[in-house]
């Protein structure tokens, strides 16, 4: 059974009711299909935040943070698909590209152009972002645009909003 709430309250607060939500036990009846018999189990209530996240990073490291979170393509996942359509809509973002593109757009281990502090830039290496226990739906994307920045004491650029 999963039931869906919303939280509003003093962090610290929302925090200790975060901690005693996740330290319930239940006892859990099920059928064992060897044997016929029902049996009883503890299991652990589980607390899943459903959060929404924005990640900001350079237009052109697209494939390497999709293949570095083991994103494929576009939602397929029917408990999110639905939902990810709409707040793609809501929110005016893309689609997630295919494998196909998210291969060609790869850079992995890219070398960038300039210098860092004089010298020549080092590989960049795109390091795994996956981490068991936590499921990553891809709702969209969305395109920085590119304008002239004046940085004043850093200088006057044309680049990316990030």
């Amino acid at each position: 059974m999963h039931l869906v709430l919303m939280t509003r309250g003093i962090h610290h607060m929302v925090e200790q009711w975060k901690d005693l939500m996740q330290a319930q036990r239940f006892a859990w009846k099920r059928k064992n299909l060897d044997t016929g018999k029902e049996e009883l189990t503890i299991v652990q209530g589980a607390l899943r935040p459903i959060q929404f996240w924005e990640y900001i990073f350079p237009e052109e490291c697209l494939g390497d943070v999709l293949k570095g979170m083991q994103i494929s393509g576009p939602i397929i996942r029917p408990e999110v698909k639905n939902f990810a359509w709409m707040l793609r809509k809501v929110l005016r973002l893309q689609n997630i590209p295919s494998m196909e593109e998210i291969n060609k757009m790869t850079q992995v281990g890219y070398i960038p152009l300039g210098t860092l502090n004089d010298k020549q830039m080092p590989p960049l290496p795109v390091h795994t972002m996956f981490m068991e226990g936590v499921a990553v739906y891809p709702v969209g994307t969305r395109k920085d645009p590119k304008q002239d920045y004046d940085w004043k004491e850093h200088g006057r650029y044309h680049q990316e909003g990030l």
